[in-house]
């Protein structure tokens, strides 16, 4: 008999790295159809855009409204009995959640009820920035960690290291090469992910640092958000021309034909998936030293690290591209330095995961 594995995930947008990483993991699944597996996702609040759940065949989604007022008001009152439910009729091997009042639920049903499930936390953020509370801590058999530094995050926070396992989010292998612009043209940067002047991704740091580099360059920002706040700061930087705002993009990959960098400015992350989606396609990156996710990622072969304080330090990373200094021309060599957070190795090491006694 197949083990089944359920993947429990809240309310989603549709465009985060998250999904990304369900929706890989899942690709991989498909591919590589394992005999003692069935995996199945169930959305609890469903999602605004539906690209990354194409491909999962065995899926519950729940919807709810887009409202997260309303939202969170019917969590309450229905969370408490349908997972339950969902426990006692799937009986599944392993819960794994990436949501901490989903998982603690599922584990005092584990508990009162006595069934055999390995309920497993799959935590996507930064403790250190979004902290967890003792009760979610000690209300799991097992924890995901997505990077080395949540790791290290869990076991400082109480968990023992036993139950702690680092699986790195995977990225699909790319044949697509994107290539560099030539000299003459504007240096290509380019911002993926939501557009934050502040709070997370702090984009006005970026713009901070671009208003002080010389040299001819051009930004474009993928992705949904405060596009007039945006444009207002750029303006009174004196940048506004040098920037073009897009909005987000459905495989944007495919798309991109000459990019020299890709800029993370993030306060924090979990494990930055557009480092490694851009360097997937041959892009260098420059990320901040935020403190989980980068470390894993960024490494001489495909980019530049700088200090999340210091905004000088940003701009001469930036420099450095701008003058065509980095180095970073061999497309191959980027695309091969992360050949550990491949899906086709990510896959395996999942399931070994699952395994660990």
């Amino acid at each position: 008999m197949k083990k089944k594995v359920l993947i429990v995930v809240p309310y989603m947008t549709g465009y985060g790295g998250t999904e990304t990483v369900i929706q890989n993991l899942f690709s991989e699944y498909n591919k590589e159809k394992p005999k003692n597996y069935h995996f199945k996702l169930v959305s609890i609040g469903g999602y605004e855009h539906d690209n990354w759940i194409k491909n999962i065949d065995d899926k519950v989604i729940v919807n709810m409204s887009g409202n997260r007022l309303i939202r969170t008001l019917k969590y309450m009152f229905t969370l408490p009995f349908s997972i339950p439910q969902m426990l006692l009729k799937e009986k599944p091997s392993y819960y794994i959640s990436t949501n901490p009042i989903m998982w603690t639920i599922a584990f005092f049903t584990k508990k009162l009820f006595k069934i055999n499930t390995e309920i497993i936390s799959w935590y996507h953020y930064s403790l250190k920035d979004k902290p967890l509370k003792k009760i979610y801590l000690k209300s799991a058999d097992t924890y995901f960690a997505i990077s080395s530094g949540i790791a290290k995050q869990l076991v400082s926070a109480g968990v023992h290291s036993e139950r702690v396992r680092t699986v790195f989010n995977p990225i699909n292998r790319k044949d697509k090469v994107v290539g560099r612009t030539k000299l003459g043209e504007p240096v290509k940067i380019i911002y993926v992910g939501r557009v934050m002047l502040d709070g997370q991704k702090n984009i006005r740091q970026l713009f901070d640092a671009l208003s002080e580099v010389k040299g001819n360059w051009h930004l474009d920002l993928y992705g949904a958000g405060k596009i007039d706040e945006i444009k207002k700061y750029a303006k009174n930087k004196g940048i506004l021309n040098n920037l073009n705002v897009i909005g987000f993009k459905d495989k944007l990959w495919d798309t991109l034909d000459k990019v020299d960098v890709l800029v993370l400015t993030s306060k924090y992350e979990g494990l930055p998936m557009v480092l490694n989606e851009a360097i997937s396609v041959g892009i260098p990156v420059i990320s901040s030293n935020c403190e989980t996710g980068p470390d894993d990622i960024v490494n001489k072969d495909n980019g530049l690290i700088y200090n999340l304080n210091n905004t000088n330090d940003l701009k001469e990373k930036l420099d450095k591209i701008i003058s065509r200094k980095s180095g970073f021309v061999d497309t191959k060599v980027i695309k091969d330095s992360i050949d550990k957070f491949y899906a086709d190795n990510y896959f395996q090491n999942f399931l070994r995961s699952l395994e660990v006694d």
